[in-house]
């Protein structure tokens, strides 16, 4: 499911953040990246999205060879990624509900599957009475569920 060979990335200013990695992880496994800030944890998150290019060394996820996929297939490569972010990104503006649609609504899911994947997303994490609440109203662990519930209502194979 990803295969880094040899990737290395070193930033404009000098700093390589990752050097030489190798890493193989199979369909069903799962991974745990640890290390002390500033350690290329974040880095590697962003190679395996296409958000950074590796200075050298080849990326494959699904079977995709990142080095060479195009802007116009990264949403299609996406959409098997579901992803919760160290800030959950969560939308300020939109309410619970609306903040895990909206990963439904991307990928043009018809309204019917949206309420019930959203739903039932909620009632995963346990947040189903906070559905109309907004993201500034709810406490740190809670804003965490809501993005692990987003990362999860489009049944992603891979979960970063």
């Amino acid at each position: 499911m990803i295969i880094m060979e040899d990737v290395t990335k070193t930033y404009s200013t000098g700093v390589a953040a990752l050097n030489g990695i190798n890493l193989h992880i199979q369909k069903g496994e799962f991974v745990f990246i640890v290390g002390k800030s500033g350690s290329g944890k974040s880095t590697l998150i962003k190679l395996l999205l296409k958000e950074l290019d590796p200075t050298s060394g080849k990326i494959y996820v699904n079977k995709k060879y990142l080095n060479k996929i195009t802007r116009k297939k990264l949403p299609y490569l996406r959409r098997d990624i579901g992803v919760v972010f160290q800030d959950f990104r969560l939308l300020p503006d939109r309410n619970v509900y609306e903040n895990i649609a909206f990963a439904q609504k991307v990928v043009e899911a018809p309204n019917r599957k949206i309420k019930s994947r959203v739903l039932a997303m909620l009632s995963m994490v346990g947040l189903l009475d906070k559905y109309k609440a907004f993201p500034n109203e709810l406490s740190g662990g809670e804003q965490q569920r809501i993005a692990i519930a987003r990362a999860l209502v489009n049944k992603p194979a891979i979960l970063l």
